[in-house]
């Protein structure tokens, strides 16, 4: 059941932690989390503790319990520019600065975190940013900014995530809701994204950096009959690589049906690549747009196909852009790549050394017994770095040792599985059920 949780600005729980490093009765190393929201204090004094911990360079491990939950930010002091006129105003954005740290819910689908922003804008709006965070993981979350607590605002600026110069983040099962610029990318970094899901209105992915989309979701959300531009990479020039999605699916309202577009060149040399992308919804003909007179530096797909799994027509592709001085240019690359170009944008020819997807991969479970005292035990899986005991599917113990004993008093027809963590926290799918107690 999801859980509502609204948590204050100035509330900030502290607590001195030991090194998370624990050895089970066979001596072998395994890790608990560090940090366990809400039961060591609130989301924003989870970053806090990641950010203060003196040994970064180890893993922090934060785990988010099943909720909703709404966060209002640091509190400190920024100053924007609104209508021309400069202010003051209280953060509403939780930053992460430190590396090597893990964020993981119980579920995308039922572990939010949302933010209520009351001031648009990209440096303003953050429900999570990370600022030079290295090697981030994230999982099973969904971050939420739902600016001015209104669905409707559609023509406003308000980020669910921001990087900025993070290098070797990885995210997983992890869901993005906003309108206009929901994602902004990592300027200076390298990010991989696997069955993610996007949720925008104009522009929802926008930056730098080097971005791979592996079987993630990208969903248009209505607003009004207007038409949607999935994303505006601004890639830096030195880089081989900008947007790769890969394997992804776009989807969305009837409405935006033949009318919204791939993407639009922002600013540097942008590159935007679609690799076996299910268009469930077909883009407006041309596929690309302009802005700003920028320059695309490669816009371009390789099979694209329909909920019918036909190859999208490609022929109208736009080729043409006005550059800075408004002279129509036309571009030196093919909007379609040939079967040898598009084998240079796979995860190994991107991120070279680094096999993300390895990093994401998450453990099977064991098989669960009871004992009629009401201990349940299971085998122990030696990849696994703790278990996580679920009652009725909820979390409700962790614990490094191939069994638990479940507390006098649990209501009879309570039902107990277990799920494994990766190296990062991440949690596997449940194991069997067995019922307490057992007849």
């Amino acid at each position: 059941m999801l859980r509502f949780v609204y948590i204050l600005t100035g509330f900030f729980f502290f607590l001195s932690f030991c090194s998370a490093q624990t050895p089970d009765s066979l001596g072998r190393v395994r890790y608990k989390y560090d940090f366990v929201v809400p039961d060591n204090g609130n989301f924003v004094a989870a970053i806090r503790a990641a950010n203060n911990r003196k040994d970064k360079t180890k893993r922090f491990r934060i785990f988010v319990k099943s909720s909703m939950y709404r966060v209002k930010g640091e509190g400190n002091p920024i100053r924007i520019v609104e209508k021309g006129k400069e202010r003051t105003i209280s953060s509403p954005m939780t930053v992460l600065t430190a590396p090597n740290t893990s964020i993981c819910g119980e579920g995308m689908k039922n572990t939010q975190i949302e933010s209520m922003p009351m001031h648009e804008g990209i440096d303003c709006t953050s429900t999570l940013f990370l600022k030079g965070a290295d090697s981030t993981y994230i999982q099973d979350i969904e971050l939420w900014s739902n600016y001015r607590d209104d669905l409707n605002a559609f023509t406003s600026r308000a980020v669910a995530l921001n990087e900025k110069n993070c290098k070797g983040n990885i995210f997983k099962n992890l869901s993005l809701m906003s309108n206009q610029d929901t994602y902004y990318t990592n300027d200076g970094g390298t990010t991989y994204l696997e069955d993610c899901t996007i949720k925008g209105t104009a522009n929802f992915i926008r930056g730098g950096g080097t971005i791979y989309f592996q079987r993630c979701n990208i969903e248009l959300r209505p607003q009004g009959g207007k038409s949607d531009v999935i994303c505006a990479p601004a890639t830096e020039a030195l880089r081989q690589y900008g947007y790769v999605f890969n394997s992804c699916r776009i989807v969305g309202p009837a409405e935006q049906e033949g009318k919204y577009m791939l993407g639009r060149p922002w600013k540097n040399t942008p590159r935007a690549v679609f690799l076996g992308t299910v268009m469930e919804v077909l883009p407006d003909s041309s596929g690309w747009t302009e802005m700003d007179g920028t320059l695309p530096k490669l816009f371009a797909e390789y099979e694209s196909i329909n909920p019918d799994f036909q190859l999208v027509p490609t022929g109208g592709r736009r080729k043409q852009y006005r550059d800075k001085n408004k002279i129509m240019t036309t571009v030196g690359y093919s909007t379609d790549l040939s079967v040898q170009e598009a084998e240079k944008y796979d995860v190994d020819h991107v991120f070279p050394g680094w096999q993300p997807e390895q990093k994401t991969m998450l453990i099977d479970p064991p098989v669960v017994h009871i004992k009629n005292r009401g201990s349940i035990y299971w085998e122990d899986v030696p990849e696994a770095c703790l278990y996580a005991v679920c009652k009725n599917r909820d979390v409700v113990a962790f614990t490094t040792e191939p069994y638990y004993n479940v507390p006098r008093g649990t209501a009879e027809g309570s039902c107990y599985s277990v799920r494994c963590a990766n190296f990062y926290g991440g949690l596997g799918e449940r194991s069997n059920e067995v019922v307490y107690p057992n007849r």
